[in-house]
């Protein structure tokens, strides 16, 4: 070993033996401290004796994994083995809120509303006395007078001459969204 740091890692590695699967199984816990001690010299170990460690816990190749990463896999097989994983009743419980949550499942998520969700819809706009109509072709495109535009405000634009207008705004698309939201 050429350093201190190194030296430690390896003797950690030695001297404190990883709890096996057989011993897990038999009931035997190691204590507290010891793991303690296995996940501190984690933190001291050089990559490649890290990437040694990775594959003797998880039997996988660590060749594109960073160091921290690694660290954080390495202290979690460590206590997984020292302490046990989760039951299988647990395991389903998480599996059914992974399914039936909205915020695990992106699937169960309501679409987000927006002016693209507005597919041939004619939004009017009375400004300065006058009335304008912006009709939603889908896709993030729009027509106004004959021309077509990339989003609401682009037509605000044209219409106003300003460039600081919201075009959410301006038509009343935010509103939309929020009484919509208020119906369901």
């Amino acid at each position: 070993m050429k350093n201190n740091q190194n030296d430690r890692c390896y003797r950690a590695e030695i001297t404190a033996s990883c709890p096996t699967t057989s011993n897990a199984e038999a009931g035997m816990k190691p204590e507290k401290a010891k793991i303690k001690e296995e996940l501190g010299a984690l933190k001291d170990c050089d990559p490649e004796t890290l990437r040694g460690k990775y594959r003797e816990l998880t039997g996988a190749d660590a060749a594109a994994f960073g160091t921290k990463f690694m660290q954080r896999r390495c202290a979690h097989r460590l206590q997984e083995l020292a302490f046990g994983s989760l039951t299988d009743a647990e395991r389903a419980t998480l599996a059914y809120i992974a399914e039936h949550d909205p915020g695990a499942n992106p699937s169960l998520r309501d679409a987000p509303r927006s002016a693209n969700d507005t597919r041939g819809v004619i939004f009017r706009r009375e400004y300065h006395g006058r009335i304008y109509e912006m009709k939603s072709l889908g896709g993030g495109r729009y027509e106004y007078d004959g021309k077509i535009y990339t989003s609401p405000t682009a037509v605000v634009r044209a219409i106003t001459g300003k460039a600081h207008y919201n075009g959410v705004v301006w038509w009343g698309l935010r509103k939309l969204a929020q009484q919509e939201r208020k119906d369901q």
